[in-house]
């Protein structure tokens, strides 16, 4: 009988870990509540729903980024998608906010296919970040619907086990007709094969096509597929600064929102645009909020309309990490003084 695997939510490293289920004692099975699954990976729905599994099941936003889920982002040649892949790479890897979405930390695997080692490294040097948690490599043969491809890349899988794999871009992964379903069909399977054994979520960076209205190059079994189908659009005039829009077409496990995310390229990132047409950031909106109230309540800031809910609570998280801002009493918050 093949061994059975259950995720388990480990509150010290704040992961989950794959446990086998012949690993589990008995006194260890009763703490968490577990039953033996039914032909090895089914459950009693009564049972299912009290399995200990990760609170928090989205690595981005609630919904965009799903935990063992797939996002395709997609949009016009040169037009920032590369910076813009890397950016939620070390959003992730350091748990900050991405362009006002707040994030689950995870581990990340970023892999790029188009630009050499050196355009890489001085990309990444030019944004003057760190990037926690984050893992980068740079390949032009690694064809993921081909055999060869497909060992190269679990070989890395094996020895990162990341928690969010990012493959940019689709098109130098792919070798076969990409307007032909049963040839995405392959890569598609491998793919959900990845995400199965290694408990990860992919992001997919793609083009458009000649018509950008009509989404990402080839077949609409990518669309149909991925749980977040977002669309890259550019806003810039020509002479502009580059200007983005992020508009999701579909969110399977989201809302789409009111709104699209408007962001401009700032130092090797993009930036959320204010009211005012300039570039801003959730965390400096908080911020310079902080600095002309002594102290506020958590309901003050929030009808300030700084950004979302969830945007503002995860910039007030970060700043508490940074240790900029103190919770002082419950639903209360002040800076800090570090004079």
């Amino acid at each position: 009988m093949s061994t059975g695997y259950i995720p388990i939510w480990d509150e010290e490293s704040q992961e989950n870990i794959l446990v086998a289920y012949e690993d589990l004692d008995p006194e260890l099975a009763e703490r968490l509540r577990m039953v033996p699954p039914i032909g090895g990976f089914c459950y009693d729905a009564e049972n299912f729903k009290d399995l200990p599994l990760t609170p928090a099941p989205y690595f981005v936003g609630n919904g965009w980024l799903p935990k063992q889920g797939k996002v395709e982002i997609f949009g016009p040649p040169k037009k920032g998608k590369s910076f813009l892949a890397l950016q939620l790479a070390r959003c992730i890897g350091a748990g900050v906010p991405f362009l006002g979405l707040p994030t689950k930390k995870g581990r990340v695997l970023y892999l790029q296919f188009e630009l050499g080692v050196e355009v890489l490294q001085k990309r990444m040097r030019d944004t003057m970040q760190v990037y926690p948690n984050v893992i980068v490599g740079t390949t032009f043969s690694m064809k993921l619907d081909k055999k060869p491809g497909q060992d190269f890349l679990r070989v890395a899988l094996d020895a990162i086990n990341p928690d969010v794999l990012i493959l940019d871009p689709f098109v130098e992964i792919f070798s076969g007709d990409e307007n032909k379903a049963q040839d995405i069909g392959i890569l598609k399977d491998f793919i959900n094969d990845i995400i199965d054994a290694y408990q990860c979520s992919v992001v997919l960076i793609h083009h458009t096509g000649k018509d950008e209205s009509k989404g990402g190059r080839g077949s609409i079994v990518l669309e149909g597929w991925v749980d977040s189908y977002i669309r890259l659009k550019s806003k810039s005039k020509k002479g502009e600064p580059l200007k983005i829009e992020l508009e999701p077409l579909s969110l399977r496990h989201a809302q789409l929102p009111a709104e699209n995310i408007v962001a401009q390229f700032v130092d090797g990132e993009f930036e959320l645009i204010g009211k005012d047409n300039k570039p801003t950031s959730i965390i400096s909106k908080v911020w310079e909020y902080s600095e002309h109230h002594d102290e506020f309540k958590s309901a003050e800031i929030m009808s300030a309309k700084l950004g979302s809910r969830a945007a503002v609570q995860a910039a007030l998280n970060q700043l508490i990490d940074n240790t900029d801002l103190e919770r002082h009493k419950p639903g209360w918050y002040r800076k800090i003084n570090k004079e």
